[in-house]
């Protein structure tokens, strides 16, 4: 008898061992696989977090915690009615604390499916979020704030003063340093100009958003705002930036490729040669654009998909495919046909199919309509335009600032005082926000090159080179910077290392990345490109620098004196910081 119970207590014991092992483990797992609400949890833990899930011993705050994990992932890869299932089923379990972060996650998250659907009950979800995370969880908090400002009270609230709240996020979070929460921010001033038309603009922030993004970002949720800037071009009419940062999005996407990434290419594609008329390439690229349409529930690129297609069976000559687009969109409701009227790729393909089939009475109406709406969309254009003057923008800031310091510090302000806060901010916004907090994040203030955290944040990501070709690095010492310096003074040293910028920035291609990574040490590097061809361009690069002069008193040029180092691989430079450590270790050995 005591024999057993010894036995029984010897299992208890280690059973609640193990479970205390595996409950330690999970925990840990939580942890590590959690992202801010505006970044994209690692594509690697899909395995161990589904095996996870269906696990006997987690307790249910742990199995909750692990399904948030997951609609987020679900959400990232584009899967948003699983994720919404995943979120509806959190939203509605009354056991769930409903001040936790579990909770504030899954109603941001309905809030974020709602909104990429163009649900208007997205905002009541954002509303709600920002509420529970006030004070408590600031990533949900500024990803909900953000959305309210970005897509909510859009007929009721000035252009500008959603502009200014959103530039006065970015001043908070550049003093915080906070690059992902900036690029972020970014993005959604990409989406607020987007919605008034100003595209070029658009796409400007998009950018901004994708390069810093590059540093802190999953490389999945990179790409969304990198595709963001590709629609961005194609609506302002800039097609060649539109088709190069396609070729940068399809390298980027090598090392991600999920089904989302790739619709999102295959789509990027097809309405590239859609706008330009080039069947031939469209017809390819719908056909990869539809293998992946499946595993995508994106009522924009199914339905944009689906109006390539139609404008294919014009150009085919398939009769029966366009009267039969046609009496599908006959029949749609006046709800429904009222929403697709509003879009101008809509109105052109029906154009163009009542054209084909000879009801030239109805051709016309929709072109007049696609006429009557190209013209609202510049005038909107227009007027948003002059909304987005420098001065105007920057005094809805200040009213905007002082606004809220009446409310929460003095009731009755003076004059005076309104008057120099809004000379000050106006002064200060423009030049200390919109201008120099870019240099201060990726760029030399000296040269106006990249800077070095730029640089080595680029080149981690760098992918492989493809097709037999290489990735070149070389690295440039300046040997006579100290010695211009001690004999002219370090204005003059200033000069010098300009000289060389402007130098680098004559012989290089606008493609290659080019930045000053020391005080006298400059980067050139050349992306899947011949070895060869690279060779032979550091040499150019090399005699161009020895042939450089400057100015450094007058009567007295000074020549450029330098070395270079250079790296050649076939791989990416995940590495970077050691290769440019070795490379500067070369310089050091050749001078001894």
């Amino acid at each position: 008898m005591k024999v057993l119970l010894a036995v029984s207590v010897f299992v208890w014991l280690s059973t609640s061992y193990a479970y205390a092992e595996q409950s330690e483990d999970i925990e840990k797992f939580i942890i590590a696989a959690q992202a801010a609400t505006y970044d994209c949890p690692k594509s690697d833990i899909t395995l161990t977090l589904d095996n996870y899930l269906v696990s006997d011993d987690l307790d249910k705050d742990q199995h909750d915690r692990l399904n948030l994990i997951k609609s987020h992932s679900l959400i990232c890869v584009g899967q948003y009615e699983h994720a919404r299932d995943i979120l509806n089923q959190l939203f509605n379990d009354d056991s769930i604390d409903k001040s936790s972060a579990l909770y504030a996650g899954a109603v941001y998250q309905l809030g974020f499916i709602f909104d990429v659907q163009e649900n208007p009950k997205r905002c009541d979800y954002y509303s709600q979020a920002e509420s529970l995370a006030r004070d408590r969880y600031s990533d949900i908090y500024l990803s909900a704030q953000l959305g309210l400002i970005t897509v909510c009270n859009q007929n009721s609230t000035d252009i500008s003063v959603k502009l200014g709240k959103l530039y006065s996020l970015l001043e908070k979070f550049v003093e915080l340093g906070d690059v992902a929460a900036i690029a972020h921010i970014h993005n959604n001033i990409g989406l607020l100009y987007g919605g008034i038309g100003q595209n070029e603009l658009a796409a400007e922030q998009y950018l901004k958003s994708y390069y810093m993004g590059l540093e802190v970002y999953a490389t999945n949720n990179q790409l969304a705002t990198l595709i963001s800037a590709i629609s961005a071009n194609m609506a302002s009419g800039d097609f060649v930036a539109a088709k190069q940062h396609i070729e940068i999005f399809r390298r980027a996407n090598l090392t991600v490729n999920t089904p989302l990434t790739n619709a999102w290419l295959h789509y990027a594609e097809s309405r590239y040669y859609f706008r330009l008329q080039e069947y031939k390439y469209l017809r390819n690229s719908l056909l990869k654009l539809n293998f992946y349409l499946p595993k995508v529930s994106s009522d924009i690129i199914h339905r944009n998909a689906k109006l390539y297609g139609i404008a294919l069976c014009v150009y085919d000559n398939n009769k029966t495919c366009v009267e039969t687009f046609i009496q599908e969109q006959e029949a749609l409701s006046d709800s429904q046909h009222r929403k697709f009227l509003a879009r101008r790729d809509y109105l052109w393909v029906m154009a163009n199919a009542y054209f084909y089939t000879d009801n030239l009475v109805k051709a016309q109406d929709v072109f007049d309509l696609y006429v009557e709406l190209t013209n609202k969309q510049i005038l909107d254009q227009q007027r948003s335009g002059r909304v987005l003057g420098v001065a105007n923008l920057h005094s809805q800031i200040t009213s905007l600032e002082n606004e809220l310091e009446q409310q929460e510090t003095q009731k009755y302000r003076s004059i005076v005082m309104l008057t120099l806060a809004f000379i000050l901010l106006l002064a200060g916004v423009y030049f200390f926000i919109v201008k120099r907090y870019i240099k201060n994040v990726s760029s030399d203030t000296l040269t106006g090159l990249y800077n070095e955290r730029a640089v080595v944040g680029m080149m981690r990501r760098l992918p492989h080179a493809q097709n037999g070709r290489t990735n070149a690095l070389a690295l440039i010492d300046i040997s006579n910077v100290r010695t211009v310096q001690g004999k002219h003074g370090h204005t003059v040293g200033e000069k010098a290392l300009q000289a060389v910028s402007h130098c680098l920035l004559k012989v290089t291609r606008e493609e290659d990345v080019v930045g000053r990574v020391g005080n006298e040490q400059f980067v050139v590097c050349l992306r899947n490109i011949d070895e060869t061809l690279a060779r032979e361009f550091f040499e150019r690069v090399q005699s161009a620098l020895n042939d450089t002069q400057f100015l450094a008193r007058v009567g007295e040029y000074v020549s450029i004196e330098s070395q270079m180092s250079i790296y050649i691989s076939v791989e990416g430079f995940s590495d970077i910081e050691e290769v440019l450590s070795d490379m500067r270790d070369s310089f050091t050995a050749k001078s001894h």
